[in-house]
């Protein structure tokens, strides 16, 4: 077995080389992580980031081989992440990581349920989380449009969609309430939102579409962000995948108001569009390709019940 030596994340010394290790295993496993220095900079300010506490990394011989974190939440599911130099795998590396995370939550005896995510296609993923007793609980998503023509969405009559600055009076509860009740039980989703401003902040005020029904209800959320990804593919705009109350789920809105944002985002340039789900069902990915979406990753989501 490799002496690796695994010690808490040090933020001030170790972004350049995790960006590089992050990087490298993006590289081959396609799964849809970023792993840019701005990025792993933002963690910090994360709720729950604590490199002290909650994030360790693997070092052989000087270099980063691994890395694992864990975001402890009370209110909803933690999550795990766990990552390993394709060169270093299947020496147990990832298991001590995994299991650095899992004893973080069973000492403080507060968190109930764990949740991970796995690349649809990568079985060692898949047999390394079944091995520890994880079940698949749901599924996550990147999906992209290239740049084509769009139809007007075709919006039932009663019904509204209306940017967020088109309220007559912006208060950020009204977001607030539409990421608590829209995305309600959907796995990769917070739950018992009481604040809004990180989300407002990455997406910017601009792309926020909320829908009204017919009798000036709010039921749904939808968000763009121009520019909003950039990958191996290069820059796309970003749409964050529909939400929608529990009862109009199975309506097939997800189309029109998905359909809405997507025309505001080519109203001002013509790039690709990466639309990012988490959580919807089959009947709403196929609304997405319906729209011209086609799948390019899919995460597999795992929970593990502590009690």
């Amino acid at each position: 077995m490799s002496d690796f030596i695994i010690r808490h994340y040090i933020p001030e010394k170790d972004l350049f080389s995790l960006s590089r290790l992050l990087t490298e295993i993006e590289a081959v496993d396609r799964d849809g992580e970023e792993t840019s220095e701005e990025f792993l900079r933002s963690m910090v300010n994360w709720p729950n980031f604590d490199p002290d506490k909650n994030v360790w990394v693997a070092e052989l011989n000087g270099a980063l081989v691994g890395y694992g974190q864990v975001l402890p939440r009370s209110e909803s599911p933690s999550t795990i992440y766990v990552a390993v130099h394709p060169n270093r795998r299947r020496q147990r590396l990832g298991s001590q990581l995994l299991t650095l995370a899992l004893s973080r939550l069973d000492a403080s005896k507060h968190y109930e349920k764990i949740l991970i995510y796995a690349n649809g296609h990568n079985e060692a993923s898949i047999a390394f989380l079944n091995h520890y007793g994880f079940e698949v609980t749901g599924t996550s998503g990147v999906m992209v449009a290239p740049i084509a023509e769009l139809p007007q969405a075709d919006i039932p009559s009663g019904y509204s969609v209306r940017r967020y600055f088109e309220l007559e009076n912006l208060n950020p509860d009204v977001v607030v309430q539409a990421l608590d009740q829209c995305y309600k039980d959907q796995v990769g989703h917070h739950q018992n939102v009481t604040s809004a401003d990180r989300y407002m902040k990455y997406y910017g005020m601009d792309g926020i579409h909320l829908l009204f029904d017919n009798h000036d209800k709010l039921i749904g959320v939808c968000v763009g962000k121009p520019e909003g990804k950039t990958d191996e593919r290069g820059t796309s705009d970003l749409v964050d995948a529909p939400g929608l109350v529990k009862e109009d789920r199975q309506r097939g809105y997800q189309h029109f108001l998905a359909l809405a944002v997507m025309n505001w985002l080519r109203e001002n340039a013509a790039r690709p569009i990466t639309l990012e789900y988490w959580g919807d069902d089959e009947e709403a990915i196929a609304i997405y390709r319906d729209l011209g979406f086609a799948l390019v990753n899919e995460q597999i989501t795992y929970q593990k019940e502590l009690k």
